[in-house]
């Protein structure tokens, strides 16, 4: 009679904490590295913390967006994904081959049109807000959510006070117990996580001193950040991809407890994420400036990390030959038409309603009136005889 060979005590660790419903979801790349040291250590020093906020930092062309994938890719399991979006150069693409439906959200008048060859993308949803607060009422559970409005406003000034309102929201209504209620596909260890909210390329939202001297967005920035650390406390988790360490304001960067350093990231500054970027020419550590593309260094908030010698290669997305060809001919067109210049005829029918926010289009508008024809059959006013 034969006997099963008992699994490594090793195994059984790295096995420690993870629900089999878990790993059911995650693909099969996904499986084979959560079993892994590293993947194990990723998962719980990242992944299984709620609202643990990430910081991805590298410069142009060191595959930061492509990191942010990854952790969508991770973290859609468990949490609600909002991805606000830099606009660019079709940088959206691989969300629509995370093998969930993918919701856009964007500011009224504002269009934005997703095709692949010609053609409508399946399981795409457009969901237009007038408000803010509106977004919270148009996420989707169980999808990947983008909000599309950097190329929404004609006024620069416009988009950052309507995201500063943005972050207020969250602020206010989470600290009040306002906020709608997400369900996240599967909520770990009993706790609610509520939602992961991704914003690529900071620097046109968050800046630091390095990025804007600007007085306003400076003001901005503050108030963004102010109302954004604050977040945490209620379950909502931040990871913030930016080209330097000092693109963000120090506020900010000193809550970020987790750092994914890619491709020749340079951190001076605290020593516990610069030895990993210049470890010493007698450390047997690679630095980031050898890191290829694809390489990256994930650190927790102790400025631990597993490997601690060298990068981890992190998949490129989509996964799927075929859907990264796919993701090559989809185009994203952005209509020339802003949410902060409205038609006119908008503008007529919403001047009756200037304070109802987001229940503006409920309101139902009085009914068009003909012209008044006086006794001589003019149109005008009715003058007595």
């Amino acid at each position: 009679m034969s006997v099963s060979k008992p699994k490594p005590e090793y195994l059984y660790d790295r096995m420690r904490g993870i629900l089999p419903g878990y790993l059911d979801k995650l693909d099969e790349g996904q499986k084979a590295f959560i079993l892994t040291g590293p993947g194990k250590f990723f998962a719980d020093n990242f992944i299984f913390i709620p609202a643990e906020h990430a910081y991805v930092i590298g410069p142009t062309g060191s595959g930061k967006t492509n990191k942010m994938y990854n952790l969508v890719n991770w973290l859609k399991h468990t949490e609600v994904i909002l991805w606000i979006s830099a606009s660019k150069d079709n940088d959206i693409a691989p969300l629509f081959f995370m093998g969930k439906p993918v919701n856009i959200i964007v500011p009224r008048y504002a269009g934005i049109e997703v095709t692949l060859d010609k053609k409508p993308v399946d399981n795409v949803t457009y969901s237009e807000v007038n408000d803010p607060s509106d977004v919270f009422y148009a996420i989707k559970k169980d999808h990947i959510n983008i909000l599309e409005v950097r190329n929404a406003f004609y006024d620069p000034d416009k988009l950052l006070d309507w995201m500063i309102q943005l972050f207020t929201v969250i602020a206010e209504w989470t600290r009040h117990g306002q906020m709608p209620n997400f369900y996240p596909p599967n909520v770990m260890h009993k706790r609610k996580t509520k939602i992961s909210v991704f914003i690529d390329e900071s620097q046109w939202l968050i800046a630091g001193i390095r990025v804007t001297s600007n007085p306003k967005r400076t003001k901005a920035t503050e108030l963004i950040t102010e109302n954004a650390l604050e977040i945490r406390t209620y379950g909502w988790r931040l990871i913030i991809a930016a080209q330097g360490f000092t693109n963000t304001p120090p506020a900010l960067r000193e809550n970020m407890a987790c750092v994914v350093l890619c491709n020749n990231a340079e951190i001076e500054d605290p020593q516990r994420l610069r030895i990993h970027c210049k470890p010493g020419m007698n450390s047997i550590w690679k630095p980031t400036s050898l890191f290829k593309r694809n390489e990256c260094k994930f650190i927790d908030r102790n400025g631990e990390c597993i490997p601690k010698k060298n990068p981890i290669a992190w998949p490129n997305y989509p996964k799927d030959p075929e859907d990264r060809k796919k993701a090559e001919r989809i185009k994203i067109k952005y209509a020339r038409t802003y949410h902060d210049r409205p038609p006119k005829e908008a503008e007529q029918e919403t001047e009756c309603f200037p304070e109802l926010g987001r229940f503006q289009a409920m309101a139902i508008p009085p009914e068009a009136q003909s012209a008044i024809i006086n006794r001589w059959q003019y149109e005008g006013e009715v003058t007595n005889e």
